[in-house]
């Protein structure tokens, strides 16, 4: 007598278990789920019962809306943190640079990080790479940063623009990646501070008022006995209000990473770490 075997049943995927598990810690019992879901999501049965039971597949929307319903953290939900914990770690990727980081996920009341990284999930770690370099990979939104691994003192960068609102956008930016930012609006200011060693890295405008740039600027952070991450703004190359030349000249001479404006956020990040922010040890450049 021929006995079939009945077909193996397909297991759950990892998303099904994830959503199982905040359906029985939220009081849904088992024979409950499918039909909990279907009501929902307003789904067939037997489409319910292959989302919480198989592997079919959950949105980040889906598991947005679950979490939103019982009040629970996107994060808490995806298995990212559990309560009480600051964070995931995670590893902040823009083109060949890679930083540890932590990272908080957002919800739908919370605005992401500036709309310009978001973190993709891969070997059961996140990745935080800029939105474009995401296309194609399933993503989610970042509430907020914080560079190194979460032992290290924050960073601390002083960002001098003698433009109010642009010193305070891209202050605004740090703040928002875990780095303690302090805007300058007059050059004198800074330079007077500069000898004090109270920074980690400058963020610097070259344009100063009545056609001046910020070579005294420069030239004052790398005197300094200890390196310091420096990052030079301009914007206005292109359009001749800044001679390319003498830009070019204070790059190669005080070894500065150069930044265009609009300042995008990660490119920024990347800017800085490049110049050894968030480095554990950095030791000086020789001196020429």
């Amino acid at each position: 007598m021929n006995s079939q075997q009945p077909p193996e049943e397909e297991s759950p995927s990892q998303a099904a278990q994830l959503v199982r598990a905040l359906l029985e810690r939220n009081g849904i019992p088992k024979h409950r789920q499918a039909s909990f879901v279907g009501e929902f999501f307003n789904l067939s049965r037997a489409a319910a019962h292959q989302r919480v039971t198989k592997g079919s597949a959950w949105t980040v929307d889906e598991f947005q809306a679950l979490a939103s319903r019982f009040g629970e953290p996107l994060a808490q939900v995806l298995g990212a943190v559990s309560p009480g914990e600051s964070g995931a770690k995670a590893v902040l990727r823009v083109g060949a640079l890679q930083i540890g980081c932590r990272i908080w996920f957002a919800r739908d009341t919370d605005n992401a990080y500036a709309e310009s990284l978001v973190a993709i999930e891969s070997a059961g770690s996140y990745v935080v790479v800029p939105t474009a370099a995401a296309a194609g990979h399933e993503s989610l939104r970042i509430a907020r940063l914080e560079i190194g691994e979460g032992t290290a003192a924050v960073p601390r960068v002083a960002v001098f623009d003698d433009e109010r609102d642009v010193a305070n956008a891209v202050c605004t930016m740090l703040r928002a990646a875990g780095v303690d930012a302090v805007a300058y609006y007059a050059a004198d200011d800074l330079l007077a501070d500069i000898p004090q060693e109270m920074f980690d890295g400058y963020v610097i405008d070259w344009l100063l008022p009545n056609n001046a740039t910020a070579v005294p600027l420069l030239a004052a952070v790398r005197s300094l006995p200890k390196h310091s991450a420096l990052v030079l703004l301009s914007g206005k190359t292109r359009s001749g209000s800044a001679d390319p030349v003498e830009v070019g000249a204070a790059v190669g001479n005080f070894k500065v990473q150069l930044v265009e404006k609009p300042v995008q956020p990660p490119v920024l990040l990347s800017a800085l770490a490049n110049d050894g922010l968030g480095a554990t040890e950095r030791a000086a450049p020789p001196q020429a």
